[in-house]
């Protein structure tokens, strides 16, 4: 943010102090060719203000970004600032922490009784694996939506496998064994 802010005043400086000039040498009539040439650097820095400032782009730590290069993912950034041109180049920011996710069920036992399940999942996205993700997703939302039905669809399979009286009798046993089915999937 500093840097976009730093670069579109020295812009507007350069711009302001071109135009300056060419006012000073048109009142002046003097060296025609100066006032062309100053003229076309006002214009040069006016384009920069709206080129170059909105081009820096910031991640913050703990977030990962996908580099998007006319809609086609091509690059991932980590936490820093960065210089791509914003007409060609969109960034897609990911929250690279621990997520937490907190599900709530209904699941069934092999003999047909109804169990409330309450399970609470964390995972967190790795930055080697973002540009599958901005694919295959689109969005951290679109990912979590798709974890947790995989946890509920996994959960609801190892619990309708086993009785009711051994799946609270067995609870301790239960959970790492919903726990690896969901990590599998």
């Amino acid at each position: 943010m500093a840097m976009t802010i730093i670069f579109g005043i020295i812009l507007i400086i350069l711009t302001a102090v071109c135009l300056a000039i060419y006012v000073k040498l048109k009142t002046k009539r003097e060296n025609k060719a100066l006032s062309k040439i100053t003229i076309i650097l006002a214009l040069v820095f006016a384009l920069g203000i709206i080129i170059v400032p909105p081009s820096f782009h910031t991640v913050e730590t703990g977030e990962v970004a996908v580099v998007k290069h006319l809609g086609q993912a091509k690059e991932v950034k980590t936490a820093g600032t960065y210089f791509n041109l914003w007409i060609t180049d969109k960034y897609q920011t990911y929250d690279a922490k621990v997520q937490n996710v907190s599900i709530e069920t209904a699941a069934y036992s092999s003999d047909a009784q109804t169990m409330n399940i309450q399970m609470n999942l964390q995972y967190q996205i790795l930055s080697d694996k973002v540009l599958e993700i901005a694919n295959q997703y689109g969005s951290l939302e679109a990912l979590n939506v798709r974890i947790q039905a995989i946890a509920i669809e996994k959960t609801k399979a190892t619990l309708s496998s086993h009785k009711a009286m051994d799946i609270i009798a067995n609870r301790a046993a239960m959970s790492p064994a919903v726990e690896e089915e969901v990590r599998k999937a």
